[in-house]
């Protein structure tokens, strides 16, 4: 080959290659066109994705409830000043009332009236019963009701101790605690000095009760014989 065919040759090799370089730059360009064209499209649909924000804020959906509560309590106010309250429907919704039983009706037409009986009459007030106090000495005798066995004396032996006894209390009647001591059969008499403390009308024998009704307190009596023996009474209330 000749140098000439040479030098012709390197040269269409040398613009072939411009050529290509030319074609890699002019794609690049469009490549580069193409994706800023992409992202234009995506960022604008972003931008209409997003609400506007201009600080308004949002309206409340409920903005006419306490209008409407309000004028509910006006209209109740005025049903219930011109006397209507308890007469409309509204009023028996503002104020409920419990509903009767349906039982009560059911029984009041089941059962028949039952007359009341008629009132009982007044009991008659018990007047309170007499009170008495007094002081006693008893001798036994053998037989009498509640003798020890250690009793040996008679009747008339135990008349005639009483007597004595008697004698002694109406001299001095203050002395009759030391009277009893030394005359009186009546079990714990001494101990006590014979008081019998307080005690209702007809609580005690009729024979007793009888003698110490007829002398007055402070007073002694005369004997007095029960079926326990003989008594000599001194009366306290």
């Amino acid at each position: 080959m000749s140098k000439k065919s040479e030098h012709h040759k390197a040269k269409d090799d040398e613009d072939l290659e411009d050529d290509d370089e030319s074609t890699d730059e002019d794609e690049g360009e469009v490549g580069k066109t193409r994706a800023a064209a992409v992202r234009g499209r995506v960022h604008a649909h972003n931008d209409d994705d997003e609400p506007e924000d201009d600080g308004a804020e949002p309206e409340d959906p409920y903005w006419w409830t306490p209008h409407a509560v309000l004028s509910a309590l006006v209209l109740i106010g005025l049903l219930g000043f011109v006397g209507m309250f308890n007469k409309t429907p509204l009023a028996r919704l503002a104020a409920p009332v419990a509903p009767e039983p349906e039982e009560t009706h059911v029984q009041a037409a089941a059962t028949p009236a039952t007359p009341a009986p008629p009132p009982r009459p007044a009991a008659s007030a018990q007047p309170p019963r007499e009170m008495f106090g007094a002081k006693h000495l008893l001798v036994m005798y053998k037989g009498s009701r509640r003798a020890p066995p250690t009793i040996e004396r008679t009747k008339d032996e135990a008349k005639a101790r009483a007597t004595e006894a008697m004698q002694k209390a109406k001299a001095d009647p203050s002395k009759f605690a030391d009277i009893v001591k030394e005359y009186s059969d009546e079990p714990g008499a001494d101990r006590r000095g014979g008081d019998l403390g307080k005690f209702p009308k007809g609580a005690m024998v009729p024979e007793f009760q009888a003698g110490l009704e007829k002398i007055k307190v402070g007073e002694v009596s005369d004997l007095v014989e029960t079926p326990f023996g003989f008594h000599v009474i001194l009366r306290t209330q």
